[in-house]
């Protein structure tokens, strides 16, 4: 049965205008983004712009106490405002009204200011501000304000870029997360002699931990930790085989014999690669998200 109460829908009910799977514009008071493609991850994605400095935890605190009435699956806040991914599956728009109802009357109760405030000093725009989009969020804000943002990104984005790679320290991090996942291919081997899971854990920990040493988020980092978590769970595997048959020549011996002995060899083989490399996507796509600078996507528009 399709849905009655559209995007198109909600928008003409409020004056919001369309974009593209998106509306925005004023709701309940404050500056608002509904964006919903039921494709997408998140499918639904609704942004309210207000300036929250110094209570944030406040309203962080809000969105936890009230995650499940609010269906939150994720939720953020920011200095000038807060995002939250609701998980809807009927009545869409009917629940994305209920939900921004709730919020809004939150924020206002709450005395968190309007879409008559600029979000980043939180003071009255007299000349209605200048329209303006930061990570493809439209809302108004004063331009001096607009210009000390931009400015503050692009200093942030150089300093990242000019601090040193750290591939030294990354790599003991990543060391150390490619021996957990090693651990636990060996551990998994032996109670299920299926321990494909092994290199996977690995390629995450040693991420994580690439990160936490230090190390800077490089190509060096995505390939060192798709590689040596996978020659680690190579290296267990083969121990594994070798203590477990009690010598190369009784592997070869089982291997030739085919059977159980070597579909459970090839499955193994295989999704450790498949596992691995599946881990390393995820590895890879944190790499090229943090190469997205936040001042590009910062612009000045008059369609707010």
């Amino acid at each position: 049965m399709k849905e009655k109460f559209k995007l198109s829908d909600f928008a003409e009910k409020y004056g919001l205008k369309l974009g593209n799977h998106c509306c925005f514009g004023v709701f309940g008071g404050y500056r608002v983004h509904v964006k919903y493609r039921a494709m997408a991850n998140p499918a639904c994605l609704i942004t309210v712009v207000t300036d929250t400095k110094g209570r944030d935890k406040d309203l962080e605190k809000y969105l936890e106490k009230n995650k499940k009435e609010l269906k939150l699956t994720n939720y953020g806040v920011v200095g000038i405002g807060l995002m939250v991914s609701p998980q809807l599956y009927m009545n869409i728009f009917s629940q994305i009204e209920k939900i921004l109802g709730k919020i809004t009357s939150h924020l206002k109760k709450a005395g968190y200011p309007g879409a008559d405030i600029c979000p980043y000093c939180g003071t009255e725009m007299q000349d209605g501000g200048i329209g303006m989009e930061e990570s493809g969020i439209p809302f108004r804000a004063h331009e001096a304000c607009y210009e000390r943002a931009l400015e503050a990104a692009v200093k942030r984005e150089e300093e990242q870029l000019a601090a040193p790679a750290k591939k030294l320290a990354g790599t003991g991090g990543c060391l150390l997360g490619a021996l957990v996942g090693m651990a636990a291919f060996v551990l998994m081997f032996m109670w299920w002699n299926f321990a494909a899971l092994g290199p996977a854990i690995g390629v995450l920990l040693a991420s994580y931990f690439y990160g936490k040493f230090g190390g800077k988020n490089t190509p060096y980092k995505v390939a060192v930790c798709t590689l040596l978590p996978l020659v680690f769970a190579l290296a267990a595997f083969a121990g594994c085989l070798l203590i477990g048959a009690g010598g190369g020549a009784a592997v070869a011996e089982k291997l030739a014999a085919g059977g159980e002995y070597r579909t459970q060899f090839l499955l193994n083989l295989i999704f450790v690669f498949v596992l691995d490399f599946v881990a390393a996507a995820y590895v890879l796509f944190s790499y090229l998200r943090s190469r997205k600078k936040i001042s590009a996507n910062m612009r000045r528009t008059d369609e707010v």
